[in-house]
């Protein structure tokens, strides 16, 4: 299980509603993006490893568990529910800067399914940390959460 950010490409005057109902669009591999993601990801996170098996490409950070992947021209990411309370808050933190690099690199829009938002109007990032603690708690219930 994992909190999971999608990214759309929205053309101008569309509703977010319509990007998400819409037919997805083909798409092709952005090597140029994926190198300047692969960079910004880097420069934020530090040492990440990098899974490449064209036409999909994937980067991870070990120490948050973030996830960025480049999927035959689409965008996601993810981060286990690992953590809760302020641990949480932090690596949601980190997870939004490094979708911000993702979206300045692909010219793609973030959106959070959990908090049914794009990026852009999520105005606390805490708002996510209730998704982890219920997760950890299930977790915790089962004696795997960490804490």
């Amino acid at each position: 299980m994992s909190y999971d950010l999608y990214f759309y490409r929205r053309d101008p005057g569309r509703s977010w509603d319509e990007t998400l109902t819409a037919a997805p669009a083909a798409l092709q591999p952005d090597m140029k993006a994926w190198d300047g993601v692969v960079t910004g990801i880097r420069d934020l996170l530090g040492e990440v490893n990098i899974v490449a098996y064209p036409p999909n490409w994937e980067l991870d950070h070990d120490g948050t568990g973030i996830s960025v992947n480049h999927w035959e021209g689409g965008w996601e990411m993810s981060v286990p529910y690992w953590t809760h309370g302020e641990a949480a808050r932090q690596v949601v933190g980190l997870l939004y800067e490094a979708a911000s690099v993702v979206e300045r690199e692909s010219g793609f829009e973030c959106f959070d399914p959990q908090l049914g938002l794009p990026k852009a109007q999520v105005a606390d990032l805490g708002a996510a940390v209730p998704v982890f603690d219920a997760v950890a708690d299930q977790f915790g219930r089962r004696g795997t959460a960490n804490a």
